[in-house]
């Protein structure tokens, strides 16, 4: 065993459709059964004073998110940069975790924290707030919404489910004006959609695939956007991604840019109806227009399984 021998778990013990808190426990378990000192943490603030300690004694090998994408986007944002994270998916999409071929799976996991390799992801900030995947408005992001002010429990696919209907008869598909970052480090010229998105990572919910590759160290966001209003169109518009062809309509733009700003186009009757518009990042609610995602500046070190055949 290395001297880096000190495991810190961060546990959400609100991810999934129930508590992972006993999962997160087993792996504890099994870390000690292998040598490490393994310690698991509920509360952020205890968790990030105990991991600045641990790195600065030289003790610490790797920071495991035991959660959902939130969960790892808030560990991220607390802990200093360069510290190796591992994911332990226990949310409900778990879209970062897959990305890395990391699994729930305890013996694998406790593997992957032995061989510890890594790889770069670009941290972005959404209005500040640290975001590893994507950013989106439109009406996805209402259903994030309306799922966060009516939880009451662990989120379940029934949950969004719900969400999604209860959307469909309630959003109006308001249009927004979209600006870029240019090579000058200057707003662009604005665009207008009805729905946006802008990845770090190709990964989105369900199984989704609206954008296919991105590099995830470039500095760089990929974003998509759809135009044309209505829930006829905006249905037309998800079917077209079901199939995977919406890249060849007229209604799909997609650029790339290290800075995005999204504000809701005044004066119309949907503005006026809905003044308030919804983003989420991560799958979480962010809160309401306007929103702006920057490139840190800063990049996390992600444990992945991709490579290394356990």
């Amino acid at each position: 065993m290395t001297l880096a021998s000190t495991v810190i778990i961060s546990a959400n013990p609100k991810s999934g459709a129930r508590s992972g808190l006993d999962q997160a426990s087993s792996l504890r378990t099994a870390l000690e059964q292998c040598g490490y000192i393994a310690e698991m943490y509920t509360d952020i603030d205890a968790m990030t004073s105990r991991t600045e300690i641990c790195q600065r004694e030289g003790t610490l090998r790797t920071v495991v998110s035991a959660g959902g994408d939130g969960t790892a986007s808030l560990v991220l944002s607390k802990i200093p940069s360069g510290i190796p994270v591992t994911l332990f998916p226990l949310g409900s999409e778990n879209l970062v975790a897959s990305y890395f071929g990391m699994s729930r799976d305890i013996h694998q996991t406790v593997a992957c924290i032995e061989k510890l390799d890594t790889e770069p992801l670009d941290l972005f900030l959404a209005n500040g707030r640290l975001t590893l995947l994507v950013a989106s408005v439109g009406f996805d992001a209402e259903v994030v919404r309306q799922v966060h002010e009516n939880r009451k429990s662990h989120v379940t696919r029934w949950v969004y489910r719900t969400g999604i209907v209860r959307a469909m008869f309630s959003y109006r598909w308001p249009k927004f004006r979209v600006q870029c970052l240019d090579a000058d480090g200057g707003w662009g010229e604005s665009v207008t959609a009805n729905w946006v998105f802008a990845f770090n990572v190709p990964r989105y919910a369900a199984g989704i695939r609206i954008i296919e590759s991105t590099s995830i160290s470039d500095g760089l966001l990929d974003v998509g956007t759809f135009q044309g209003g209505g829930l006829c169109q905006g249905l037309w518009n998800y079917g077209m991604v079901v199939r995977g062809v919406h890249e060849r309509s007229g209604a799909w733009k997609r650029f790339q840019t290290s800075g995005l700003r999204v504000s809701l186009v005044q004066g119309n009757t949907t503005a006026r109806i809905h003044p308030e518009i919804a983003y989420e990042i991560d799958g979480d609610a962010g809160g309401f227009l306007p929103l702006e995602v920057l490139y840190s500046g800063r990049k996390a070190m992600i444990t992945t399984r991709r490579s290394v055949g356990v």
